[in-house]
């Protein structure tokens, strides 16, 4: 065999060993990495996929109205009405 090709082969066996060695490793740090952008999200309230921010659900309306709602649903009797015969939200 031609020494020339022979040192190839080394090198090209090398790298595929070391490919196969250090592959693992660099998928896990960026895995790890993209579960760290998206605590850092989640903790700032933002939803990188749309730019909204997460209180804000669109089925509810902001987080302080849901909020709001919530209340005076606690604030009704069990019958559902607020003491003055209005059974929606006076």
């Amino acid at each position: 065999m031609n020494p020339a090709l022979g040192t190839f082969l080394d090198i090209v066996a090398l790298i595929a060993l070391l490919t196969l060695f250090l592959l693992p490793a660099v998928v896990g740090a960026v895995n790890d990495h993209r579960i760290d952008v998206q605590l850092r999200d989640a903790e700032a309230g933002r939803d990188r996929r749309t730019g909204l921010l997460t209180t804000f659900d669109l089925a509810y309306g902001p987080h302080e109205d849901r909020v709001r709602r919530a209340n005076l649903g606690r604030a009704a009797g069990p019958s559902g009405t607020t003491g003055t015969g209005c059974t929606a939200p006076c």
